[in-house]
């Protein structure tokens, strides 16, 4: 299944929704690239004392579930995540997870919401209550894109430490990628 392309309101092919739709989708294809590399044991392994490549991915995949839950409600709540331990310590149910946030993805109308003002909450200092502003989908999604990419980094950084071959655009933001092209 694809996404067959969002249209814009003149029915035209929107590249700006496109591009957002399938920036998310990479960071799940990344995902899936390091499930297929790394045996379960590396995958809940604590690097240096801090948190597991499967603490990460978890991370990621929780951010993602926020939007869409927040998408149906109507306000999105980052700090709503499910934090299911079985996604950061069991590689089937990460990769069940990943599946399940790919197909919404590739099922999503971006049309529908492109634009869209929507209420996002979350905490942002620790000594105070959450913030609430308003963005819109659109944004929301550039977001994931880069925090996911954030984690990402990290995960290769720890993955390349213990000896793992990513490929070499793993974990690299987009800007980054197309300055090394030129």
């Amino acid at each position: 299944m694809t996404n067959p392309g969002i249209k814009d309101s003149s029915g035209e092919a929107n590249l700006e929704g496109n591009q957002l739709i399938q920036g998310c989708l990479n960071g799940v294809r990344q995902c899936e690239q390091l499930l297929a590399v790394i045996p379960p044991a590396v995958f809940i392994e604590l690097s240096n004392g801090n948190s597991s490549i499967g603490a990460h991915l978890r991370h990621i995949l929780d951010r993602f579930q926020c939007f869409f839950s927040g998408i149906q409600q109507g306000r999105i709540d980052y700090d709503d995540r499910e934090r299911d331990k079985s996604i950061e310590t069991n590689i089937e149910a990460a990769s069940f997870a990943l599946n399940s946030i790919q197909r919404r993805f590739l099922s999503f109308d971006l049309s529908e919401y492109s634009g869209k003002n929507i209420e996002v909450s979350e905490s942002v200092y620790h000594e105070g209550e959450a913030v609430t502003l308003l963005s819109t989908i659109d944004r929301e999604l550039m977001g994931l894109i880069s925090h996911s990419t954030h984690h990402l980094a990290i995960i290769g950084l720890i993955t390349k430490s213990l000896g793992y071959q990513m490929d070499s655009d793993f974990g690299k933001a987009a800007s980054t990628i197309l300055f090394e092209q030129t």
